[in-house]
């Protein structure tokens, strides 16, 4: 939590934009954690004295209380159309009887009739295309083929890639997992950027790469915090995903610009 002048101008302006996007349909109004939020304003708030921050203290406030209308609009538009929740739509269905789903289809059917054909012009046009169409011999006549053979790569690509053999990748993976939980520490976490960062943009975007696998076989978690714009790592014991759900991705754009930007930060 910042507790500089800075860092709390920056915190509410994030709050101020938030509530701006969700306003202008950017943003779903129930994607965004209220509470949390004026919780955060409200530790920020005995820390200020400059009359800027009190005004985007109140930008804030206001901003977070157009966010609760939303949330509420949106609940009165749904109750307006009569929307079902699909599990209660399921559940209702459950509990018809075979007679009851079939007059139920009988009144909501409306069958479209249809009818296509094609016209005496067109039966000569088609049989004179089939007459005069060569034969599959005669097609085949002048058509040079050229014997390719496939499924081969250079064993240095192969290696370059960390593809040769799937059990060198595994140890290459559980290298990594070590690794991962060795920089979490005592703490149990580390930021994303600060692990995968590399002396060279070649080797950040390789663990880049190792840490995805990481995310998606389940060795650790991966969590954004959009408000901080923080990305953090929690490594797990090996296969811990099945108890936590399905494993998903997250998106994360690695550009060369981005890479000299953080290594002239950390120099």
């Amino acid at each position: 939590m910042g507790s500089t002048k800075k860092e709390r101008e920056e915190m509410m302006l994030r709050i101020i934009d938030l509530a701006r996007s969700v306003r202008e349909r950017k943003v779903d109004p129930f994607e965004v954690e209220v509470w949390k939020l004026f919780d955060r304003l409200h530790e920020l708030l005995p820390k200020i004295r400059d009359p800027r921050e009190l005004y985007l203290d109140i930008l804030a406030v206001l901003g977070l209380s157009d966010v609760v209308y939303h949330q509420g609009e949106w609940i009165k538009h749904r109750s307006s159309l009569l929307y079902f929740d699909p599990l209660l739509v399921l559940w209702k269905l459950r509990s018809l009887s075979t007679e009851e789903l079939a007059r139920v289809m009988l009144k909501s059917w409306h069958p479209i009739v249809g009818l296509e054909c094609i016209t005496p012009q067109g039966i000569r046009e088609a049989m004179n295309y089939w007459a005069t169409l060569p034969s599959l011999a005669e097609r085949g006549e002048g058509l040079e083929v050229e014997e390719i053979e496939t499924g081969k790569v250079a064993k240095e690509e192969l290696e370059k890639l960390l593809l040769m053999e799937r059990r060198d990748f595994t140890r290459t993976l559980d290298s990594m997992h070590e690794e991962l939980k060795a920089a979490a520490g005592e703490t149990g976490e580390v930021k994303y950027w600060d692990f995968i960062h590399a002396d060279t943009f070649e080797e950040t975007v390789k663990r880049a790469w190792l840490v995805s696998f990481l995310v998606s076989y389940g060795y650790s978690t991966l969590e954004v915090d959009p408000l901080e714009e923080e990305i953090t790592l929690k490594p797990l014991e090996r296969q811990q995903v099945a108890s936590k759900g399905e494993p998903f991705s997250v998106p994360i754009s690695i550009s060369l610009t981005e890479w000299k930007k953080r290594r002239k930060q950390n120099a």
